[in-house]
């Protein structure tokens, strides 16, 4: 029995040994898999280090920082430095090396040698302020182009129609007051404008009360400054804006025209969302069931603010302020602004006056010459600036926003919580002194 089981011992590990044996050599790529990744990785690094140097003689070389010099091809014997933009004499290259007019030898790094020309030009309008003596060069500035056209000094606003990105910075294209034009770097003018500044200043020292919500934004600039005006407040008919621009929208797309014409029946005035008949406004409190042209509506809603005209543009024109309505206004808007319970900040209802004013037309047109141009922001203007404006109030709720034409044009919205007209009036005034 013992020599039997022996056997079958023996027998047993003969069987195990064939069938593990044969695993090894039917499956062999999984012991080369790693090593062939490997070399995958080490091609790409190879790769990527290469494409760093220059594979042509630059134009226009010049060291972008201080460069070591070598005596031999293979940049081993440093003997000495090249300081940051000087300018190169190149002659040849070689693998990774530019050999010099004097024998020596530098990288040919990418990152340390560079073809020193303007390296983008875009077209832009826009406007920069000086404050200071300023560089103005002929063209953007590189180590080949430094001279200098003329120095501009003083106070100054400059027009302005390109910008040039250089290995040294951003230059600005101007136009001086004899028409030639010329570059100046960013870093020696501002793009805001230094006024704006001081009607924060004004603000911070005569109106910062949480009775006011103050909004300031020159027209054509990004720049803004004001006081508590991302509180909300109820905007009264400040809300009669929004619908102003979605009408202009709807007739700039073609949707309609200021031929329309729109029924006042009593569905009119009797949904939720809708203004109060009563108030400012000559249209009937009281549904007459006859038929007014867009155009009509528009002018009685923006220019006697008119709550049965808002009604019916908003009963027609937004769908009584359908989901894509309010949809795009709380994005022009800035924040959520509610359309029946009318709750918005200076900063809100500034925004989506310069969308207003953007779209244009009849419906941006009809806040000029209002009833209400010898009262608040319009009042605190000379006569000869036009003023295109849009006034709010209910109970103690008065407000009133506009856009001043001043020289450089500028948004003003005025919400405030308690204040008369004559306050506004003070307030519009004290800023287009400042801006004026």
């Amino acid at each position: 029995m013992q020599k039997l089981s022996k056997k079958l011992n023996i027998g047993l590990v003969l069987v195990m040994i064939l069938i593990i044996v044969p695993g090894f050599f039917a499956f062999p790529h999984r012991v080369a898999k790693p090593k062939e990744k490997e070399k995958v990785v080490v091609s790409k690094v190879d790769k990527t280090v290469k494409s760093n140097l220059w594979t042509v003689l630059p134009q226009r070389a010049v060291a972008f920082e201080n460069l070591p010099v070598y005596s031999d091809v293979n940049l081993t014997k440093k003997v000495g430095e090249i300081s940051a933009k000087t300018q190169l004499n190149l002659t040849t290259l070689s693998n990774k090396a530019f050999k010099l007019s004097n024998g020596d030898y530098i990288s040919a790094d990418k990152d340390l040698v560079i073809s020193d020309i303007p390296l983008s030009r875009i077209n832009s309008q826009f406007t920069v302020y000086s404050s200071k003596s300023v560089n103005v060069f002929y063209n953007p500035f590189t180590t080949y182009d430094t001279q200098v056209l003329t120095v501009l000094t003083g106070n100054q606003i400059l027009s302005a129609d390109k910008i040039a990105q250089t290995h040294w910075g951003t230059y600005y294209e101007i136009t001086l007051s004899n028409a030639q034009k010329g570059w100046v770097s960013s870093k020696d003018v501002s793009l805001e404008n230094p006024k704006l500044q001081q009607v924060q200043n004004l603000l911070n020292q005569k109106y910062k009360d949480k009775k006011y919500s103050i909004y300031v934004k020159e027209l054509n600039s990004k720049f803004t400054v004001g006081v508590n005006q991302n509180e909300k407040m109820y905007s009264a008919s400040l809300s009669k804006i929004p619908i102003l621009y979605w009408v202009q929208k709807r007739l700039n797309e073609g949707q309609i025209s200021l031929n329309d014409p729109l029924l006042y029946s009593s569905a009119v005035n009797g949904w939720y969302g809708s203004y109060q008949p009563a108030g400012t406004g000559n249209l009937p409190k009281i549904a007459d069931n006859k038929v007014y042209s867009l155009q009509d509506i528009i002018n009685r809603t923006a220019k006697l603010s008119d709550n049965v005209g808002s009604n019916m543009l908003s009963y027609y024109e937004t769908q009584k302020f359908s989901a894509d309505y309010q949809k795009t206004i709380n994005k022009i808007a800035g924040s959520s602004w509610n359309p029946a319970t009318r709750e918005a900040s200076a900063e809100m209802v500034g925004n989506v006056l310069e969308a207003l004013y953007n779209e244009g037309g009849a419906c941006f047109d009809a806040l000029f010459n209002t009833t209400f141009d010898n009262t608040k922001i319009r009042a605190g203007i000379p006569q000869n600036i036009p003023v295109a404006h849009k006034i709010g109030d209910a109970d103690n709720d008065n407000h009133d926003a506009a856009v001043v034409f001043a020289p450089t044009p500028y948004i003003l919205v005025i919400e405030t919580a308690g204040a008369s007209d004559e306050q506004i009036q003070q307030i519009s005034q004290d800023i287009y002194g400042v801006l004026k």
